[in-house]
């Protein structure tokens, strides 16, 4: 009887471990590339029709990233402008569309935008998206091209979910951006494969029966997109030690 009930706990305990570790490297594939939102005709008009209620005009901004993917997004002036920029970074499976609202806002007091789909997003290139480890170079860039053409007075970012993990790991790549502004950001890629293992509503499952479903996808998603997926972290955003701090006092 012990070792019916011993077995039974085995496998209560095995095949779930299994199963995740299976999963996990199924969608290794999927989470480095998300769904792309469309950026149709009714969603443009959409936008045109807030910005023509701001009395603000929008241009088209295209750029090249350092490893050749081709950047699309805009830039909008308010009417009376401050001269200073902010960067909007959109969530995971959206487009530059995501962050019209905080547009709306910021056009309002008197800041220019830049709203660019993220690699691998939108109407932008790129194969795979690394959720701020290709895009803090992208963003760089982005800023380069800024700071050639509109010699901008000062350059914030203000992100929403996967756009804030990546507008912290941006600035904390280029001091040129002098603030941010993170909307339910992701601390560390690690810690968000948990929330997905535990199906977003299990987190304690997330972390433990099923934790290697979540090490397996970071590991394949690492190993076929060539970039270290476990060490991507907006918690943790590199050479500016003030966002480290901010971050630690959530």
């Amino acid at each position: 009887m012990q070792r019916r009930v011993f077995r039974i706990l085995l496998i209560l305990l095995v095949v779930p471990v299994i199963m995740s570790t299976v999963m996990g490297w199924l969608v290794a594939p999927s989470f480095l590339h998300p769904v792309r939102r469309p950026l149709s005709a009714d969603l443009v008009r959409e936008a045109d029709a807030s910005f023509a209620h701001n009395r603000a005009r929008r241009e088209d901004f295209l750029l090249t990233a350092p490893d050749g993917a081709r950047l699309r997004g805009w830039k909008v002036r308010p009417q009376e402008p401050n001269g200073s920029w902010v960067l909007l970074f959109h969530g995971v499976a959206d487009n530059r569309i995501g962050v019209v609202g905080q547009s709306e806002i910021l056009l309002r007091a008197g800041y220019s935008v830049v709203m660019m789909d993220q690699r691998a997003h939108g109407e932008s290139g790129g194969a795979i998206a690394t959720y701020g480890w290709l895009e803090r170079n992208d963003t760089s860039a982005v800023v380069d091209a800024l700071a050639a053409s509109e010699h901008p007075a000062h350059i914030f970012a203000l992100g929403e979910s996967m756009g804030a993990g990546i507008a912290l790991q941006s600035a904390g790549a280029d001091s040129r951006i002098e603030a941010v502004v993170a909307e339910a950001p992701f601390a560390s890629l690690r810690e968000a494969s948990y929330d997905y293992a535990g199906l977003e509503k299990y987190p304690l499952l997330g972390k433990t029966l099923f934790a290697p479903g979540a090490w397996m996808m970071l590991y394949r998603g690492g190993k076929l997109a060539g970039f270290p997926a476990a060490s991507v972290s907006p918690e943790h955003a590199p050479g500016r030690p003030e966002f480290s701090r901010a971050a630690d006092l959530r």
